[in-house]
């Protein structure tokens, strides 16, 4: 499958839309392909098919999971489309403390590499 170079639509939206469909008719928790296997399928490069799943990850379709990949994430009704048991979902604070945690992630990893003991020689 590729996208259509006469559609008006960005690639990374033809593939989102695309993956969308998909998406719906598999169960919470199932892992998606990786990168290199959509960008294969699609055609394009891994960053476009990055930007498609940054796309339904950000509509909340579906999960990253870092070193683990892009999980589906579990349906929600309409009327709970935005909210959870403590109200509203502010997806703005929740994409600041994903990208928190991802800053203090690459930290811990230069730190770590920092302090490990030398070898004796």
């Amino acid at each position: 499958m590729t996208v259509e170079a006469h559609d008006p639509r960005p690639k990374k939206v033809q593939i989102a839309d695309a993956l969308r469909e998909e998406i719906a008719a598999l169960p919470a928790g199932h892992r998606l392909a990786s990168l290199r296997e959509l960008a294969d399928r699609f055609k394009v490069t891994t960053v476009t098919a990055g930007n498609a799943l940054k796309v339904l990850a950000d509509e909340g379709v579906i999960v990253s999971v870092p070193t683990r990949g892009y999980f589906v994430q579990s349906p929600r009704s309409a009327g709970e489309a935005g909210q959870d048991a403590d109200g509203p979902v502010n997806r703005d604070e929740i994409n600041a403390i994903r990208s928190e945690i991802q800053q203090l992630a690459a930290r811990v990893a230069e730190l770590e590499k920092h302090t490990q003991l030398p070898s004796s020689a």
